[in-house]
Formats: structure tokens, sequence, C-alpha cells
């Protein structure tokens, strides 16, 4: 178990080796201020475009920032106007159910009324009905 770390730990320090050789004798040839000048020229190419990134990131965030204010505005308005719509629609049932329960009381006094007009005029029919009975025969 132990020769396969150490193998591994071998072959990354020979690969590592290998890849400072290969560096070092890519320079040997070369002018070394030549190769800073070039390296130097190329870092500022870089950093000068990673620069307009960042700015362009900004301004891509400034947009984005003020586009959610307005949506969370507009969110707010849209749940004012909707709770103003629901306490309308509440104000208007409860005055409804005042409305059904009165009705119902004028129902109930209605029907009932009606009944013991039913009522009366059954016995005052059979009131008449009996006095034209006794009249008729005489008792």
């Amino acid at each position: 178990m132990h020769s396969e770390p150490e193998e591994r730990k071998s072959g990354l320090i020979k690969r590592s080796m290998e890849l400072l050789d290969t560096a070092v004798g890519g320079l040997k040839g070369r002018d070394l201020n030549a190769l800073v000048d070039e390296f130097t020229r190329e870092m500022t190419v870089v950093a000068e475009g990673l620069s307009e990134d960042l700015e362009a990131a900004r301004r891509e965030l400034a947009e984005l920032s003020a586009a959610q204010t307005i949506g969370e505005e507009s969110s707010a308005e849209q749940r004012r106007a909707l709770s103003d719509r629901l306490d309308a629609m509440e104000k208007r049932l409860s005055a409804l159910e005042k409305q059904k329960e009165k009705q119902q009381k004028r129902g109930g006094i209605s029907q009932v009324l009606s009944q013991v007009t039913v009522i009366a005029a059954i016995i005052a029919g059979a009131w008449v009905l009996v006095t034209v009975l006794k009249l008729l025969g005489g008792n």
C-alpha cells in the first residue's frame, strides 16, 4: 500500500522536473530582456481586457440593480392595489351578508304574517259559514 503513494509522488516530481527543463531549455536560446518585454506586453493586453470586462460587468450590474428596483416598486404597487381590491370586496361581502340577514328576517316575518292571514281567513270563512247555516237552519 505504501508503494502506490510513493510512486505517485516520484511520478509527480519527475513530471515537474521535465516541465522545468523544457522551460529552461526554451529560455537559453533567447534574450532574457526580449522575453521580459514580450511578457510585459502580453500581460498589459490581458490586464486591459480584464479591465474592460470588469467595467462591462459593472455597467450590467448597475442596469440589473435598476431593473430590480423598478420590479420591486411595481410588485409593491401591485400588492397594494390587490390589497385595496380585497378590502373593497370584503366590505361588499359584509354589506351583502347584512342585507341577506335583513331579508331573511323580513322573509320570516312575512311568512308568519302570510300564514296568520290564511288562518284568519279560514276562521272568518268558517264563522261566516256557521252564521249563514244558523240563519238558514234556525238554531
